[in-house]
């Protein structure tokens, strides 16, 4: 009985001075100064804001923090004042054990460039999206929608981003009077009448069998109009 009782207090003892030592250590480590900034952009391919612009806006929390010492509590602070940027969909940060406070970054994805007075974009979540000073998207531009209206065209330019063929193809996309959409392609002189914003699968489809038909057979240039408003039919007005 003793030998167990002595085997418990043991066991106490040696746990409280665990407790003790992670405690301690953590206790040191909040004390400890940010050594370091580190920032990674998880798509460094477009660069909509810079490593020096997020170090920037770091820099400032930490000022308004009034010190420079980890404190994980405060990790919630950066990442606001991150995911407060216009250019940054969301991020992370954290700090690493030598005192760098790290933050990666996933920058917001612009699908189209609206024209409307001036010119903005709109990201993958249909959302706007100023026009960044570092890098400018090779993406559709749309006219002649108003901004209540850009949930409407919205479906179409998720199926243009998500399709390499259509991505690189599709350079604009304007509105002719109600539900009436007209696309323009790189490199070729034809509009192409797409009608409402509906049966997209089927209407994208359709002009992809039609142009690598018409690419082989050497009549892409013959067209001034290809309509693609009539069922399962493509029609094309020559010149």
């Amino acid at each position: 009985m003793k030998l167990f009782k002595l085997h418990n207090i043991r066991l106490i003892l040696i746990l409280g001075i665990l407790f003790f030592l992670v405690g301690f250590a953590n206790h040191r480590q909040t004390l400890k100064p940010v050594t370091s900034l580190e920032v990674e952009l998880l798509d460094a391919s477009k660069i909509f804001i810079t490593e020096v612009e997020v170090e920037k806006i770091l820099q400032q929390v930490l000022k308004s923090n009034g010190d420079s010492l980890v404190n994980e509590t405060r990790l919630d602070s950066f990442e606001k004042a991150l995911n407060a940027n216009e250019m940054i969909r969301s991020s992370e940060a954290f700090y690493d054990l030598d005192g760098t406070l790290s933050a990666k970054i996933i920058q917001r994805e612009p699908i189209a460039r609206i024209k409307d007075g001036g010119f903005y974009y709109m990201d993958a979540d249909g959302l706007p999206m100023p026009l960044s000073p570092n890098y400018s998207s090779r993406v559709p531009l749309v006219s002649g929608v108003e901004p209540n209206e850009l949930k409407e065209v919205y479906p179409l330019l998720m199926k243009i981003e998500a399709d390499d063929f259509l991505k690189k193809h599709i350079i604009a996309i304007r509105k002719n009077g109600e539900n009436n959409y007209v696309l323009e392609v790189r490199g070729r002189d034809y509009l192409v009448s797409f009608g409402q914003i509906s049966y997209l699968d089927r209407k994208l489809t359709n002009y992809k069998v039609f142009y690598l038909k018409a690419l082989e057979y050497k009549k892409l240039d013959k067209y001034k109009r290809i309509d693609l408003q009539f069922g399962n039919q493509v029609v094309c007005t020559t010149k």
